[in-house]
């Protein structure tokens, strides 16, 4: 009867493959959780990366770095610079590693550069894997976040927070499979790509002392504009 039924499996074996399975199972849950789950666990420890910081790293350039560093992002601490009249910044860094692509470096104030940190890694992928199912592969950044200029159309020409290298411009975003959502068409785009960009305008509001779209002006119809300065605005 050799060969008319199969060999019974040896118990090692089948053994082996039950592990296997259920340590498959377990990566696949894990990973579901990650990028669909509930927001990120929230480090309490005094040198942590959060929101309730970000005021003090305006002037502590080493918490700031430090706390950064912690959370896996790497920066490269920049000279002061005193540029013509009020123009210039303090506290600035590079950064050099992140959660995401940059289209282009973004050098700017310290404490601006770890609340789009935390923009990124607790609201930009977090919506993303819910409603896209991917993560964002590449942040596009509308320019450099030091500009010595002043800000459109106010008649009292006051400065930008440009010009202190404490605001940053965002005009779209690539996905991992190569999809590009610019702000200039998405925002009356298709109900995904709006409702992506108005989530993340949203909870941009909550890391920024001004956010401004194209809710906002006309002036801001292609980009996003966050800034730490001293007007709240969350439109």
């Amino acid at each position: 009867m050799l060969g008319l039924f199969p060999p019974t499996p040896e118990p090692e074996a089948e053994r082996a493959r039950l592990v296997a399975a259920s340590a498959l199972t377990l990566l696949a849950l894990f990973m579901l959780l990650h990028f669909i789950g509930g927001p990120p666990r929230v480090d309490a420890s005094p040198s942590a990366l959060r929101v309730e910081r970000i005021q003090a790293f305006q002037t502590d350039l080493e918490a700031c770095r430090a706390a950064l560093l912690a959370s896996g992002f790497e920066t490269a601490a920049l000279p002061d610079l005193d540029g013509p009249g009020a123009c210039g910044y303090e506290n600035a860094v590079e950064l050099t590693a992140s959660t995401h692509a940059h289209s282009e470096p973004l050098a700017a104030n310290c404490a601006l550069t770890a609340a789009f940190a935390l923009w990124e890694r607790d609201v930009v992928a977090q919506t993303a894997a819910r409603r896209f199912g991917q993560p964002v592969a590449e942040i596009q950044l509308a320019g450099p976040a030091y500009s010595c200029r002043r800000v459109a159309g106010r008649a009292d020409r006051r400065l930008s927070e440009h010009a202190r290298g404490n605001a940053v411009d965002i005009r779209g975003f690539v996905l991992a499979d190569g999809r590009e959502i610019s702000i200039a068409r998405g925002w009356r785009g298709d109900a995904g790509e709006r409702a992506f960009l108005r989530e993340i305008r949203d909870g941009a509001c909550g890391h920024f002392a001004a956010v401004l779209s194209p809710d906002y002006n006309r002036a801001h119809r292609d980009h996003f504009h966050f800034d730490l300065g001293r007007d709240s605005l969350c439109r």
